[in-house]
């Protein structure tokens, strides 16, 4: 008996000792972790963001139908001719009438000035250069959010595009519960140039916060040829590489400037710098569909993501309005769509854009009561 209790206290010592020994290992490996993070925040020193460009936005942004294509531009073989939503679907080769609601609708100034532009030359893309009237003015898009995350979840979006001479910013900004104490924030920033052939980003920031957010941030900040992804590691990028915010506004101008004919089961290419992987991305125009919104049913097309692999990046889905400058009208994103369907967030329009005044016309001063900065909150 006594035998029989010593050995069950000699396992029990040595069962404490392998505890104390497994805590012990487990405390250096914290240890190394914590100092192998603070060694790469050393070498990885968190830089600040650029300085948000600032805008007026003093008029709201009314539907009217796209500018047509260059006088004697009758299209080539092949080539899709833009779409003017004043034309319904055609039947059997037959044209409908014109839809009342939109054929006594014109363009503003700025956009009856824009045509189809002529083929790129390599002189336009080096040089001094500036972005003309075919890149939209200042904009802000307010959307009302609904979505899943492990059930339902209400909130408010904004959307502003900003651009001073060549230098742009995109801010996505999202709240889930109310504004002055959000359940979840988040936020995707770009901050790049504009160039001849689109959008050149030099630094994107993905935020997250709020009450059960806490406060992360991931930044990617690229050079000639590449970027620095999140994690430290560099990646080489191909010309023409967008980030998860300036993407929005890049496909926005290549439907405006009619380089991308919008066109149901368009496959379109485009190569994505996010915040874990540098991706070659499939989007497929699915069609044009009624977005209902408070302003009423507004025709969009629908871009949707056609990736079977995402390796964990967020996906998006966006409604382009040909009546709204092809603005986003609706967007849907998704955390980890393949493996989790439900939580996604879904942002559409509730309200007309606000732009800035075009430069001609800036002298004129804005609007008794419609301008807004664009810093001001929801």
């Amino acid at each position: 008996m006594a035998g029989g209790l010593s050995g069950h206290a000699g396992r029990g010592r040595g069962a404490l000792a392998l505890a104390a020994l497994t805590l012990a290992v487990i405390a250096v490996h914290l240890g190394l972790l914590s100092g192998a993070r603070d060694l790469h925040d050393s070498w990885m020193p968190r830089t600040p963001e650029p300085d948000r460009l600032q805008a007026a936005f003093v008029r709201e942004l009314k539907q009217a139908p796209p500018p047509s294509p260059a006088a004697g531009d009758t299209g080539t073989p092949g080539t899709p001719k833009r779409f003017d939503p004043r034309l319904p679907p055609s039947v059997d080769g037959v044209i409908a009438p014109l839809r009342p609601d939109v054929a006594a609708s014109e363009p503003p100034p700025e956009l009856q000035a824009l045509v189809a532009p002529p083929p790129l030359a390599a002189s336009d893309a080096m040089g001094e250069w500036s972005p003309g009237l075919e890149w939209p003015l200042s904009t802000e898009l307010d959307y009302k959010l609904t979505g899943d995350y492990r059930g339902p979840v209400y909130g408010d979006a904004r959307v502003q595009w900003l651009r001073d001479g060549s230098h742009y910013q995109v801010h996505l900004e999202a709240w889930v519960g109310p504004s002055f104490a959000p359940f979840m924030t988040r936020r995707l920033s770009s901050d790049g140039e504009i160039t001849a052939a689109g959008l050149v980003p030099r630094r994107f920031d993905e935020v997250t916060g709020g009450l059960a957010g806490g406060n992360r941030q991931s930044t990617l900040l690229f050079d000639r040829g590449g970027v620095r992804m999140a994690n430290g590691r560099r990646e080489p990028t191909p010309d023409g590489t967008q980030d998860a915010a300036s993407q929005f506004v890049q496909l926005t101008w290549m439907f405006l400037t009619g380089r991308q004919a919008a066109q149901g089961d368009l496959l379109i290419q485009q190569p994505l710098a996010l915040p874990r992987n540098v991706h070659l991305w499939r989007y497929k125009v699915r069609g044009l569909e009624d977005v209902i919104t408070p302003m009423g049913a507004i025709p969009a097309w629908h871009v949707d993501s056609d990736m079977d692999d995402t390796r964990g990046d967020m996906q998006a889905e966006f409604w382009l309005a040909p009546s709204l400058q092809y603005m986003p009208v609706r967007v849907r994103l998704w955390q980890n769509r393949p493996k989790d369907p439900r939580t996604h967030i879904d942002l559409v329009l509730k309200q007309a854009p606000l732009q800035a005044m075009a430069p001609a016309t800036a002298g004129s001063g804005p609007a008794p009561g419609a301008a807004r900065p664009a810093s001001a909150p929801l």
